[in-house]
Order: C-alpha cells, then structure tokens, then sequence
C-alpha cells in the first residue's frame, strides 16, 4: 500500500507536525489573551470568570508541550522554554497547593473543630450524616441545603453530643457550646438563606455564620434578535460576598464563616474575603482540596452518557475565620452521598 503511495507517509507526518504545531500556538495564545484580559478586567468580564474557575485544569496541557515540542516538531528552543515553564508551574502549584502552613496550638489557646457540609437535599441519608458526625466529633456543625425534617431526623442519634441547635430554612447548625444569638439573614436581601449566631465557647463569644451563596451557572441570554448566547452569571454571588465582607467589617468579636460559597481560589470575589478573613484550607490543608461536583451524573449534560463523576473537580466549600485565628489543619472528608465533599478545620483562638 505504502509502495503505491509513497509520499504517505510524509505527508501524514507533516500533516500531524501542523495539527501539533497548531495546538502548541493555538493553546499558548489562549493563554496569554486570558492572563491580559485578568490583569485588566478580572471578573468583571463574565468569559475571564468562567476560564478562571478551570484552573489549575486549564494549565494542565502545558506540561504536554515540551515532549510535542521535541519529540514532534523537534523544535529544541521551544522544547527548553516550554520545560523551563513546566518547572515554574510545578514550583507554583506546590507552593500553592502543597505547602501549608498550619499554626502550632499554644498552650493557652481555645481550639475549634468546625465541620461543614452541603447536604444536597436528599442526597444526605440520616445514617450517613449521623455516622459523620460521630465519628469526627465536630465542635460546631453547618449545613447547606438541607430541610428542617431532615435535620430533625438526625437529633435524637447526636442530642448528647450536640445539646445546642439552630434550625432554618435550607440550613442548620449544631453545637457542643451554648448558642447565644440566633438569626436568619439573606445576604444582600436575596433569596437565598444564610445564619447569623454568636456561640459561648468557654466563655468566649464567637460569630459564626453558616454561608449559602446563589450557584453561578450558564444560562442563555438575549444577544441580536431572536438570537441567544450563553452566558457566565454570577452577579448574585457578588453582591452576597459584597455584603457578607460588610458584615465582618462590622463585627466586634472573633468570626468563623463557613459552608457552600461557591466560588474558587482563583476568582476576584476569593480575593476580596481574603482582605477581612482566611481561608483555613489554603492555610493548612493539603493538595487541591476540591470538593464538588462528587457522583455528579454526566447525563445532566449529555444525555446518552450514564457515567459519574468520582472525583471533584473544585474547591467551592470552604471554612473562613477572622485575624484572631490562626488555623491548625484542614482536611476534605469522605463522601456522604451528597455532590459536596464535607470539609473540616480545626482553628485555635490565643486566649488573653
């Protein structure tokens, strides 16, 4: 066949070096375009939001290049320079990822084990909430997108170790501790349901807020005519984080905030609640920590595929506190049944 044809061969491998070549420039010029487009609008360009929750995946394909580079195209200026960004890359991704800092526990300090966890409506069986949290043993429990008849449900198992509760629509809280200050709040006056409460923990008031943010997603959206494009929407995210950064503003005593924000390290609202609070897995946990979408069906979005997802893909649950804190260890908990992974910290408060 080849004898017949015989300048096959070369042109399947020119044609293959210029599908290689392509994707190299094609990616990288993505790249470059995206990072100019962050430095100058961020968030406020609904594209540069989406492409920046993607990542680290979106950077994943740089380390593709330096073998497509020299074993392809043997291209050896543009395999060592794409080696030399691996390596930066692989520098960065540890030192974001995989150097946590967690604090040492003085002697005098108050320690604070929080657990939280978006139970998806009824993903969450009793048995498996229960089990959690008797085997963790969390100071103060919050929950997301739950019901009051389910969390009902799970007092009679953990009354003795949570004496102290604080039920609400689409959320709920159990403690160990007294809860002086109980009151529901929506953030930025929207729909959504969020908790306000101060807990005597030994004598030390806290505020603690258990967090539902409004879910960013693409929905269509009027563009010429009768035509739609689909658009990134987040604003309601936004407004609640604006709100919720007020709030801590405001407060006197020492803050944890923790539950569903939806959001990511990468995006401009992480940022902002990084100027009021830490975030305790960023200080203390290890690995990428991501925590949704767990057993998430892809036929949601393509039909005739019945697979699952069995690994998360990003980190949306988190746990905050405020600059009294410092934070001890993080760790992201094995599935319950919900599309959340539970999360839990442990936060240390020097006593006076």
């Amino acid at each position: 066949m080849l004898q017949r044809f015989p300048n096959l061969t070369g042109l399947s491998i020119k044609l293959f070096q210029f599908i290689a070549q392509l994707f190299i420039y094609s990616y990288l010029l993505f790249l470059v375009i995206y990072v100019v487009l962050r430095l100058i609008f961020w968030d406020e360009l609904w594209m540069v939001a989406l492409i920046g929750i993607l990542i680290p995946w979106i950077l994943f394909p740089l380390f593709l290049i330096p073998g497509i580079a020299g074993l392809i195209l043997r291209q050896k200026r543009l395999t060592i320079a794409s080696s030399i960004v691996c390596l930066i890359l692989i520098g960065w991704l540890h030192s974001t990822y995989w150097s946590p800092k967690p604090a040492s526990i003085p002697d005098d300090a108050l320690t604070v084990k929080v657990l939280s966890l978006n139970l998806t409506w009824h993903s969450t069986k009793t048995e498996s909430l229960v089990e959690l949290l008797q085997s963790e043993t969390p100071d103060i429990v919050l929950l997301q997108e739950t019901t009051k008849r389910n969390t009902h449900k799970v007092v009679p198992y953990v009354e003795e170790l949570y004496p102290y509760t604080f039920f609400g629509n689409r959320v709920g809280m159990f403690s160990r501790y007294p809860i002086a200050d109980k009151k529901m709040i929506h953030l930025a006056e929207l729909d959504e349901f969020q908790q306000r409460a101060i807990v005597d923990i030994e004598g030390q008031p806290v505020v603690v807020y258990n967090v539902q943010t409004i879910a960013p997603w693409i929905r269509p959206q009027p563009w010429i005519g009768n035509l739609t494009i689909p658009t990134y929407e987040y604003g309601d995210r936004h407004q609640q984080i604006a709100d919720l950064i007020d709030r801590i503003h405001q407060e006197t005593l020492p803050v944890i905030a923790a539950g569903d924000f939806n959001l990511t390290d990468t995006s401009q609202d992480y940022r902002r609640l990084q100027t009021v609070m830490e975030d305790a897995y960023k200080q203390s946990g290890y690995g990428f920590g991501f925590t949704w979408p767990y057993g998430w069906p892809l036929s949601d979005l393509i039909k005739s595929i019945n697979w699952r997802l069995t690994h998360p893909l990003f980190r949306i649950d988190q746990i905050w506190y405020s600059a009294e804190w410092s934070a001890t260890s993080s760790q992201v908990l094995p599935p319950t049944g919900s599309e959340h992974l539970p999360i839990e910290a442990s936060v240390t408060l020097p006593l006076d």
